[in-house]
């Protein structure tokens, strides 16, 4: 089994002043709006309710989800979008029925796209229960004798556990509009159910506006979902799924010029692409996330395309007058041209990973070899070798295979020897322990391998003659 990465990255000064910044900005929104009613013990009830619940969404974090924690901008990301959802949740309060058309699931469904669904959830749970304690600790009776208090705790935490668990990360857009659809559902019954235990006296018209409110409750969550996404992607520089979906796509300018430039790097990008995106499907990771990688791992070859063999059309080789050394390192610096296009067309950070990550460290094994008939001796792999970082994501191992199968499949390969080819490309990249940074295990690496074989076979499929004759047309 390859090696899992224990290494943590998180920046501890960053994360403490997000936190501590977080607990004041909440702190001044739940105290201020009460002043009249300050007292010190309401006063201190807040402040530590406050204070534990960012303790306990901290340690959650931490143990749950620490790529957040390691992330300053999805941190922030979460913190606003926890921010907006508490604001709309008190300014509903302005109306008599304002709390039934609130959008309790809106910080769930944006955190679940440009963050992840446990982080949503949970943030969405400490946005409900910071409201709840809030609610009730700034009354001068304290106590549960109203329906908007049970409605505010019931609904919002069933809608978040929906929101996380339930709808995960779909890029489909109509998927959202009937998740709109059932979480209003939902909402009405946690309505329904709130106003037959709290109501004594039954009013329809009371009830018909409630039932409203919260019916179309859920669609405003999915419609302001849509408006907040785009731009927290825009200030936090963090993408969502919809942002993978869009670039995943040979309908973009940087994709058309990748074609302008060097079209052999073009096409293996587009195959290499469908290679990668079935083993991704294979082993649960995010198909328009590795398809998107696999578009623009090679992007880097726009800088000098004719020193890549793809793009060798007039017979012409410039590495036949160079020294291996030389050619060497013009190879390997398509990786940092690649980062740096990317950067300047600000393609998501995952997809910057995986176009340094793409060949590791391994060596370049034509101008090793070339240089090695050179050499009398041992030639060790220094000065020869790609450099890195190895891969750390299951989507980097990934693509780091298939970008090698599918260059070896289509020199060589046939159904017969195919297994074999790729077997031996993942042997070998075990062997210069190309996988000891990521947790891809050896039955998802046996996975790939699989997969990656049905493709190309599925992609060579023999067919049938036609025949020469041409057919007159009909008259």
């Amino acid at each position: 089994m390859a090696k899992k990465l224990k290494k943590s990255n998180i920046k501890w000064k960053q994360v403490v002043v997000s936190y501590v910044l977080a607990f004041i900005l909440f702190s001044a929104l739940t105290v201020l709006p009460n002043w009249s009613k300050l007292t010190g013990v309401s006063v201190a009830v807040q402040l530590i309710t406050t204070a534990m619940l960012l303790v306990s969404m901290a340690l959650y974090v931490y143990f749950s989800d620490r790529e957040v924690m390691e992330n300053a901008r999805e941190t922030w990301a979460m913190f606003c979008t926890m921010i907006i959802s508490y604001m709309i949740i008190q300014l509903s309060q302005l109306w008599k029925y304002g709390i039934y058309i609130v959008p309790f699931a809106l910080c769930s469904l944006v955190l679940s796209i440009i963050v992840s669904g446990k982080c949503g959830f949970f943030a969405n749970f400490t946005i409900i229960m910071l409201c709840f304690m809030q609610a009730i600790n700034w009354q001068n009776h304290a106590d549960l004798s109203t329906d908007k208090f049970f409605y505010l705790l019931f609904s919002g935490v069933i809608e978040a556990v929906f929101v996380s668990f339930l709808l995960g990360k779909q890029y489909k857009r109509s998927r959202y509009v009937v998740a709109g659809i059932v979480l209003g559902v939902i909402s009405l019954i946690c309505a329904t159910l709130s106003y037959l235990i709290f109501e004594e006296v039954w009013s329809w018209t009371e009830y018909a506006i409630i039932a409203s409110c919260s019916l179309g409750s859920g669609i405003i969550s999915v419609m302001l979902m849509f408006v907040i996404v785009p731009v927290a992607e825009k200030i936090f520089n963090v993408a969502s799924i919809f942002r993978f979906s869009e670039i995943a796509t040979s309908d973009n300018e940087l994709m058309r010029k990748l074609f302008e430039k060097a079209p052999g790097t073009y096409n293996h990008c587009l195959t290499v692409a469908t290679y990668v995106e079935a083993c991704a499907v294979a082993i649960g990771q995010s198909a328009v996330v590795a398809k998107a990688a696999a578009y623009y791992h090679d992007i880097g070859k726009m800088k000098n395309p004719s020193y890549f063999t793809e793009n060798q059309f007039d017979g012409f080789n410039p590495h036949d007058n160079m020294t291996p050394e030389a050619s060497v390192n013009m190879i390997k610096y398509h990786t940092l041209n690649g980062l740096s296009i990317a950067k300047e067309y600000g393609l998501p950070k995952e997809v910057q990973t995986a176009i340094c990550e793409h060949h590791g460290t391994m060596p370049i094994k034509y101008f090793f070899l070339k240089a090695q008939k050179y050499t009398d001796g041992f030639l060790p792999y220094d000065g020869y070798c790609y450099d890195g970082p190895k891969p750390t994501t299951k989507i980097s191992a990934i693509l780091m295979i298939c970008d090698a199968s599918e260059a070896a499949l289509r020199a060589h390969g046939d159904k017969n020897n195919a297994e074999k080819i790729v077997g031996d490309i993942i042997s070998e990249r075990m062997s210069f322990g190309q996988f000891t940074n990521c947790d891809i295990t050896m039955k998802e690496i046996e996975i790939v391998k699989e997969t990656i074989v049905t493709t190309f076979l599925g992609v060579r499929h023999k067919r049938i003659n036609y025949p020469d004759e041409r057919l007159g047309g009909v008259k």
